[in-house]
């Protein structure tokens, strides 16, 4: 079974800790480019419950074209936020899952696509 390995930084309460995510290349929906890879910690609940507040998630930064309904790390006013597309009459708009965050939607045109998530750890 192969298996891909990524490095990233936990970080918790200011502390960061280098640590090694594993898992098999059967988790892996659709093509991702393997080179591309890298692990971030969501940080709020404005994905829930499809992510979790503190989930790992790993993301493909070849991947740049927007497709409705699919999960992207943007880039807007000095923030990386993760975000589902949307397809709407006026074009696409990112937006969160979770209704309590309902008020953050931006348009494309406003932020910078920075890769797709293509696979998500909760962290117990």
């Amino acid at each position: 079974m192969p298996l891909i390995t990524l490095d990233y930084v936990y970080v918790l309460d200011g502390k960061n800790e280098k640590k090694v995510l594993e898992f098999s290349t059967h988790l892996l929906k659709g093509p991702v480019n393997k080179d591309s890879l890298f692990v971030i910690t969501v940080d709020g609940k404005s994905m829930q419950p499809v992510i979790q507040d503190r989930a790992l998630v790993v993301a493909d930064l070849s991947q740049k074209i927007v497709e409705d309904k699919g999960i992207y790390l943007v880039y807007k006013d000095d923030k990386m936020w993760i975000k589902q597309a949307k397809q709407e009459a006026r074009g696409m708009t990112f937006v969160s899952i979770n209704e309590a965050f309902s008020h953050l939607v931006y348009e494309e045109i406003d932020v910078r696509v920075v890769a797709k998530a293509v696979l998500s750890f909760n962290t117990l």
